[in-house]
């Protein structure tokens, strides 16, 4: 039996999550177009303004505090704007993470972040530009689109997902693996697109136990240059491959 080809126009999306994880970045590195899913609900329990990181050999939700309303779309969502607040979150990050071997490195992002705080008043503004930062600085270059630019609020579930691969002009969707109990995979394969499910193989590489946490956890212990590295040659080594398939 021949390998299915490979597909022509991979999209993958997520909601701009706050200071998200590994994980993200690698279903960017793997996409040729991104959408943020800033279309969405915003959902009370969720990665949009919080983030795990490690603290005193537990685990610790850093967040940043949002108002109340706007939730019908995460495009409409206010973040809490005030200096204190600003100053909370910047600190939690510095005093934690600041000592580890490559502390230094998230500087930069955390003066993304001061900087966009306030800038914007959107919770996906503020998010969109933290995570372009960081993509950026890992060598991810994947374009991105926001679903609240595709003008597709009224389609919901797998539905909005095909209509973005029509919009988009691609033939298949890299989605997480969380998102087994609400896609409908029948639906897919009678569309005539493919839907693929992630296999996340250079973020365990790299990180272990950091995984789970903020990817600004991973970059403070393990040094940015490391992980932009490891972002360069995955992304050789997946274009070899496509070369020899061609």
């Amino acid at each position: 039996m021949s390998a299915e080809p490979a597909p022509r126009r991979v999209v993958a999306g997520h909601q701009p999550n706050f200071f998200p994880w590994f994980g993200y970045f690698e279903k960017m590195l793997k996409a040729d177009v991104f959408v943020f899913s800033d279309d969405v609900r915003y959902p009370s329990r969720n990665f949009v303004n919080r983030v795990a990181i490690p603290i005193g050999g537990g685990v610790h939700q850093w967040a940043l505090p949002v108002r109340r309303g706007g939730d019908e779309r995460i495009a409409d969502k206010h973040y809490v704007k005030d200096e204190k607040t600003l100053t909370g979150v910047v600190r939690t990050a510095r005093y934690n993470l600041g000592g580890l071997p490559h502390g230094g490195d998230i500087e930069r992002f955390l003066d993304v972040f001061v900087e966009a705080y306030r800038k914007y008043e959107t919770l996906a503004d503020l998010n969109i530009a933290t995570i372009d930062a960081i993509s950026r600085a890992l060598s991810i270059n994947t374009p991105t689109v926001r679903g609240s630019e595709l003008g597709l609020d009224r389609y919901r579930a797998t539905d909005r997902l095909l209509k973005r691969l029509e919009r988009l002009d691609a033939d298949a969707y890299l989605s997480g693996q969380g998102a087994h109990d609400y896609t409908d995979v029948e639906l897919f394969a009678a569309s005539g697109r493919r839907l693929i499910w992630i296999d996340y193989v250079l973020g365990p590489d790299l990180l272990g136990n950091d995984l789970p946490y903020s990817v600004l956890v991973g970059i403070a212990r393990h040094g940015l240059a490391r992980l932009s590295d490891a972002v360069e040659a995955f992304r050789e080594t997946r274009l070899r491959k496509a070369g020899m398939r061609e």
